[in-house]
């Protein structure tokens, strides 16, 4: 489905891997973080050439080839009971989780990115024409700090094949992300990095996108960061409930006011006009909304060719 949309990007499924959680917490040989994610890469390689292939079949013409990216979850996608995004609605006790580090000492943090970013998987991804990595649904400012000082370990291997790394975070509010910390904090952190290629956001509400946008563009005018790309794909708004369904409940996404009229492709539209060069969806963002913005970037390139 994703592929027939035209989509530039598509990435795999390794974002919530919860393989370094059993590993972690159950000792159980940490061998299968790696197996899962090089699986999940050349699977998704060959659900590319698969679809290319049937595409030529039918069309009897080359379709270009979309870039694959590999997704890394935050550190926060292994803690139980307790969603990703920020704009969830947990239990009332759970508040908790919203402090730095999400209340974890750093090592722990360390080591699970130390597993992720194994330079067997990196190799993998090399072979396999991986076009770029992200790190993802990041709400922490401990966690920014943490990915930075680790890709740093690694200049050399991002400097020699070229491998395209973004960072997005998720935000509570157009000024906090997840944990409390600023953005700011945060994006100035990623800015000063040059291993980060593009700063961006996800798994947030799409109201709060075009400030979160300026404040990315104000940080890599700071640092002089010419070189990053500006990267936006929101959820839908909705609000993820994090804890069980209560009565009358049947659903663990729950509509907002801030979701209720507005439609994802004029959305992208403004965010592009913004400043943002890479947008897609997060949850409950889905392959039909993405075809609707290719559509009206199609219309935009037509107009744009017949005014030549």
């Amino acid at each position: 489905w994703s592929l027939s949309v035209n989509q530039a990007v598509v990435s795999t499924q390794s974002t919530g891997a919860n393989t370094y959680h059993v590993a972690y917490k159950c000792d159980v040989n940490e061998g299968l973080v790696e197996q899962w994610m090089n699986d999940n890469i050349d699977v998704a390689n060959k659900c590319i050439d698969d679809h290319l292939l049937m595409y030529k079949n039918v069309s009897g013409t080359n379709k270009f080839r979309p870039l694959l990216a590999v997704p890394i979850g935050s550190f926060a996608s292994t803690i139980n009971c307790r969603a990703t995004t920020a704009n969830r609605e947990q239990h009332e006790n759970d508040d908790y989780r919203r402090r730095l580090g999400y209340g974890y000492k750093k090592s722990e943090l360390q080591h699970y990115f130390n597993v992720r970013l194994a330079d067997p998987i990196l190799q993998h991804i090399v072979t396999q024409k991986v076009a770029a990595l992200g790190i993802e649904t990041v709400g922490d400012l401990l966690e920014v700090q943490i990915v930075c000082e680790i890709l740093q370990t690694k200049n050399d291997f991002f400097a020699k094949n070229n491998i395209f790394v973004w960072v997005s975070l998720t935000c509570l509010t157009d000024e906090i992300v997840d944990t409390g910390s600023s953005i700011d904090s945060c994006v100035e952190e990623l800015a000063k990095c040059p291993q980060v290629t593009g700063i961006g956001v996800n798994c947030t509400q799409p109201i709060f996108i075009n400030n979160i946008v300026k404040r990315i563009k104000k940080a890599l005018i700071k640092f002089e960061r010419k070189d990053v790309l500006i990267i936006v794909y929101p959820n839908s708004g909705e609000t993820y409930l994090s804890r069980a369904l209560k009565e009358g409940e049947t659903n663990h996404w729950k509509k907002t006011d801030s979701n209720k009229n507005w439609n994802f492709a004029d959305a992208a539209l403004e965010w592009i006009e913004n400043g943002a060069h890479i947008v897609g969806g997060c949850c409950r963002i889905g392959a039909n909304e993405i075809a609707d913005l290719v559509q009206e970037l199609d219309k935009i390139k037509h107009q744009l060719k017949k005014a030549k």
